[in-house]
């Protein structure tokens, strides 16, 4: 079937993959629609902390059509994100085809059934995108200002949601978790969604622990402890360090980044020079290794991680492909040494009337408690859809070191 009499696409998320994949999809002459539960484009970027950056080079994270302006600083700003993905939309039309406000509350696919789709061998049985036009995407909007609720036909389905929409909490025994606390507990995420004055409020004048290691966790503590200072120190809680480095010392890490950069594009453009190259890396094996731990070590004895307890247990290299690497925040660990931030180890905790009891028997007093505990990556990728089975298809096999799909493909 002709695809230009059926070409209507949807798109699930205003971030980064959505609005490139909107773009792609104007070129090629269809007719697409963003559908995004947030006010403005830009996915995650369009709510964090004021001290969040690109955790990547900017010239490791830009569109191939689309480059940086001029003077853009290595690691933006998230304000400067956010710019430069609302003005790559403005460039390519995609502003136009955003609905903003609109959660998908529902997809669900209308056409060939479970068993039919189970024997196919080819994309859509033929291999064409669209099939044989015979299968639909119902997809069930809910319009978040009004409270409406709307269906929408379309002939394809793009979901780019992202891996950070659900939170995810610890779970207690009885009497041991947040209801025998008589301060506030919260999510970094949502700490990370309140506007700056509510946040600055929030925290001021009181005893704050954060809990988790990961990005959001060392960028939450470092903000509280710039706020309040060594009057009120903020505590943080990890069972394990993860590699964070210092924006400023990122020797090694960007050899690695430029040759993976280098060998994405020759893949795509050259394939034969790619799989060259790609062939000598896993020649090199020994000398990648060599290079991670001289890498490793050149961090250890420029980063206070010893002194502090802070030396991951995983390799660099782990780090890297498991996405658990990070900048570590400006001044952080002089706010250590300033009395500022407190780093406490333990490998579980609960809560009781005036803060938390850690493991090791050690009582820290808190009045806020914000829980970095990370997301459920799958969880949102699954709730959109109806059908249980093409809810275990596109969520594949759950893993917190893997990313799915892109590397799960066969």
């Amino acid at each position: 079937m002709d695809s230009s009499n059926k070409k209507r696409v949807a798109i699930i998320g205003a971030g980064p993959s959505g609005l490139a994949a909107c773009k792609h999809a104007l070129a090629k002459g269809f007719v697409p629609v963003i559908f995004d539960s947030g006010a403005s484009v830009g996915g995650v970027w369009t709510r964090t902390l004021a001290s969040t950056k690109l955790q990547t080079p900017a010239a490791a994270f830009q569109f191939s059509d689309f480059p940086w302006p001029a003077g853009t600083s290595e690691f933006p700003s998230h304000d400067q994100v956010l710019a430069y993905l609302t003005a790559y939309a403005r460039k390519f039309g995609v502003l136009e085809c955003v609905k903003l406000g609109s959660k998908v509350v529902g997809a669900e696919y209308s056409g060939a059934s479970e068993k039919e789709v189970t024997a196919w061998d080819r994309w859509s049985g033929n291999g064409e995108a669209f099939g044989d036009g015979s299968g639909e995407w119902h997809l069930t909007v809910q319009h978040i200002e009004s409270g409406s609720i709307q269906k929408y036909e379309f002939d394809f389905l793009i979901v780019c949601v992202g891996r950070y929409g659900v939170t995810k909490i610890p779970t207690f025994p009885p009497n041991k978790g947040p209801e025998v606390f008589h301060g506030k507990v919260l999510h970094a995420q949502d700490y990370s969604h309140m506007e700056d004055r509510d946040a600055a409020e929030l925290i001021r004048g009181k005893r704050v622990v954060v809990v988790g290691s990961g990005k959001s966790g060392l960028d939450t503590a470092a903000e509280c402890a710039e706020a309040n200072g060594s009057k009120y120190p903020c505590t943080l809680i990890y069972r394990t360090a993860n590699w964070m480095v210092d924006h400023k010392l990122t020797w090694g890490l960007n050899v690695s980044k430029r040759t993976t950069t280098r060998l994405a594009e020759l893949m795509v453009h050259k394939p034969e020079e790619g799989f060259a190259l790609s062939l000598l890396a896993t020649l090199l094996t020994p000398l990648r290794w060599l290079l991670s731990t001289v890498t490793e070590t050149y961090y250890k004895m420029h980063i206070p991680m010893r002194k502090n307890g802070m030396v991951p247990d995983c390799t660099i290299s782990q780090s890297l492909l498991g996405w658990k690497l990070g900048l570590l925040p400006d001044r952080f660990y002089d706010l250590v040494d300033e009395g500022s931030l407190v780093l406490n180890k333990c490998d579980s905790f609960s809560f009781c009337a005036d803060g938390l009891v850690l493991d090791t028997g050690k009582r820290v007093e808190a009045d806020v408690v914000i829980l970095a505990t990370g997301f459920n990556p799958d969880q949102l990728l699954r709730s959109v859809f109806t059908s249980p089975w093409v809810r275990d298809i596109v969520s594949g096999a759950s893993s917190d070191t893997m990313l799915p799909l892109y590397r799960q493909v066969d």
